[in-house]
């Protein structure tokens, strides 16, 4: 028996999203006019460890690191589609169990799988999708040891597979954007289409010239994006029009961010998010939070600033975009939203890539 030891680590980055949350959504984005989302990666990381080993006596070792769960499974168990782990492995198994079946003997080895993510739990950055991205770059490479990931042509076929499986985990519906975030990085725009979406990548300077306008904060407290996603998803699949009205202007600041981004305006980047915000945070209660709100006025009181709450808010991360590139105003906004003890800054680099494994 071989006793070679095969070891694979693979990170995916979370993503800040500009503009256009909620409408990647299948199938609300079919029933919006010219829907998009902007999002761009940044290196709070979620990361997967494999380690795989022929043994005498198999078994599965699973662990979250950052929610502090792990748990040994047999094969068999892992292998039968009727079995359920903990609610905090479950994402695990359940993409485990999809490529053990792709390999040729898995029940011969001793085999363990450990994640960790670097974003805080709900922080609306996308960190459960990245994670899950990271999982299956690992679990790919474990199934195909001999081949290079290709994700221009396999990168549609894992986001629709880690999309499926997430949204069994949730029970509803998942958003498509962090899954292109996390594999794919850099400054998206994401054209949602028909049988086929479209991404394209805004430059490279673009990216820089908008980290460096960009401070992002952690408000302390989690939150469910699914409740404030579902809210809206039903409103507009009951035709609600104060609601149908509402995506209207969200895909009409979308387009407009796009063609800001596109002339590094940046002037108009600030308002076309501020825009989009100001649509978003009366689409259901508690988006934002008194924390947020306050935090957003003392920035404000600094500098003309563009404010918006990471995914679906409700909690979780915020960030402010400045107009103009100025070191010590962006201290000074700092400054002023850390007046609040609970709000936490997060430090970040925005990244040109996704998913890399190796």
């Amino acid at each position: 028996m071989s006793t070679e030891k095969v070891t694979i680590e693979s990170i995916a980055p979370v993503r800040v999203d500009l503009a256009g949350g909620t409408v990647d959504i299948w199938p609300l984005y079919l029933l919006l006019k010219q829907p998009k989302t902007i999002n761009f990666g940044i290196s709070l990381f979620a990361k997967t460890i494999i380690e795989a080993q022929p043994s005498s006596n198999p078994q599965v070792q699973l662990e979250s690191l950052d929610q502090k769960k792990s748990n040994t499974f047999t094969w068999a168990q892992i292998l039968d589609d009727t079995y359920e782990a903990i609610p905090e492995l479950t994402l695990l198994v359940r993409l485990l169990r999809y490529f053990a079946k792709q390999h040729p003997n898995p029940q011969s080895l001793t085999f363990s799988l450990k994640t960790e993510a670097k974003s805080p739990s709900g922080a609306g950055l996308g960190g459960s999708s990245a994670l899950a991205i990271s999982i299956i770059g690992a679990l790919w490479k474990w199934t195909h040891p001999r081949e290079q990931l290709d994700l221009d042509k396999d990168g549609e076929f894992l986001i629709s597979l880690v999309r499926d499986v997430e949204s069994q985990v949730l029970y509803g519906p998942a958003g498509l954007q962090d899954y292109y975030g996390a594999a794919f990085g850099g400054l998206q725009l994401l054209s949602w289409k028909i049988a086929k979406n479209e991404r394209s990548s805004f430059p490279l300077s673009t990216l820089k010239e908008l980290e460096a306008r960009t401070l992002l904060f952690y408000s302390g407290k989690s939150r469910n994006s699914g409740i404030n996603n579902w809210q809206l998803f039903k409103g507009l699949i009951d035709k609600n029009p104060e609601v149908e009205q509402k995506f209207k202007a969200i895909c009409e600041a979308t387009r407009d961010l796009e063609q800001a981004l596109l002339k590094q305006d940046f002037q108009a980047v600030v308002k076309s998010v501020q825009k989009e915000w100001e649509t978003r945070k009366t689409l259901a209660p508690g988006i934002s939070t008194e924390d947020m709100d306050q935090a957003h006025l003392r920035a404000k009181n600094v500098c003309d600033v563009a404010f918006k709450v990471c995914g679906a808010g409700g909690g979780g991360c915020f960030f402010i975009l400045l107009p103009e590139k100025n070191d010590q105003l962006k201290d000074a906004v700092k400054k002023a939203v850390l007046e609040s003890s609970e709000i936490q800054s997060l430090p970040f680099e925005a990244v040109p890539h996704g998913l890399t494994i190796k």
